[in-house]
């Protein structure tokens, strides 16, 4: 696997390397590091923490190359993910305020609007990389989270717990006791969302020394969060489609941006590749 970590001479690039690199060493990912800088001035200091970074994960037996390039941050992230190709891409807060909180205006989303390969979104600083939120919806998309956030747990060492929404009840329904459906019954029922999450649960268990389960009714992007927020979880791990525009993207996209925008934790959008 190859993991490109972007940083910028920020106040936050120590903590956002740091999350990046437990990523890696999870993952045993050969890892370049590209520094962004706005002025050539600031080139050699930036330059010099990444090459400190780089030893760091040598020492972990980890591949790294060091790349420092002066301009904008997208345009540069941009070039290198056209240049090389990479499975990983992460990055923290590359762009400058936020307007708003306008997320398509981001530097961030864009990256992951137009990235082919997945992408690890660093916000906030996390201690260390101890609990993974895995997302999954019964699709491929679903599958995708499953497969990476148990392969980042069980290589961090770190508690998975794979979470299921069942999404909100028409309001015809509220107070019928009937249609709450338990976790428990849920995979006792022969159905396909019963065998997806059993499969999910069997995948995470077959990876990670510690797993859980867990079934929540809601809004998706609401209860995705709110679990992330109530379990003090360090990375939430969720599938995305390939494409990065059109109709897939409309249909398929907005619970990741969503999910990317308002999370203040790490979020992993998984997609597939080749």
């Amino acid at each position: 696997m190859h993991m490109l970590i972007c940083t910028i001479g920020s106040k936050r690039r120590k903590s956002t390397l740091r999350f990046a690199q437990e990523v890696a060493e999870a993952l045993s990912a050969e890892v370049t590091l590209l520094g962004v800088v706005g002025r050539k001035r600031k080139a050699a200091e930036l330059e010099q923490f990444l090459v400190q970074a780089a030893e760091g994960l040598g020492e972990l037996g980890l591949e790294t190359r060091v790349l420092v390039e002066k301009g904008n941050p997208e345009d540069v992230v941009m070039k290198e993910m056209e240049a090389a190709t990479y499975d990983l891409i992460a990055l923290g807060a590359l762009g400058r305020k936020r307007s708003h909180h306008r997320f398509l205006s981001s530097v961030a989303m864009r990256i992951i609007e137009q990235a082919k390969s997945s992408v690890l979104v660093i916000k906030r600083s996390r201690p260390s990389l101890s609990r993974v939120l895995i997302c999954t919806s019964g699709t491929e998309q679903g599958h995708l989270s499953v497969w990476a956030g148990a392969a980042i747990a069980c290589g961090a060492k770190a508690q998975a717990t794979v979470l299921h929404v069942v999404d909100a009840l028409p309001s015809m329904y509220t107070g019928l006791e009937q249609m709450e459906e338990t976790l428990a019954e849920l995979l006792q029922s022969d159905t396909e969302r019963s065998r997806e999450l059993k499969w999910a649960a069997q995948v995470v268990k077959a990876e990670c020394d510690i797993s859980e389960l867990k079934l929540r009714r809601g809004i998706v992007a609401d209860e995705m969060l709110r679990e992330g927020r109530v379990g003090d979880f360090d990375l939430i791990v969720l599938g995305s489609s390939r494409s990065a525009g059109g109709i897939v993207r409309a249909l398929m996209g907005d619970l990741a941006r969503e999910i990317v925008t308002r999370a203040e934790r790490p979020v992993l959008v998984v997609r597939p590749s080749d």
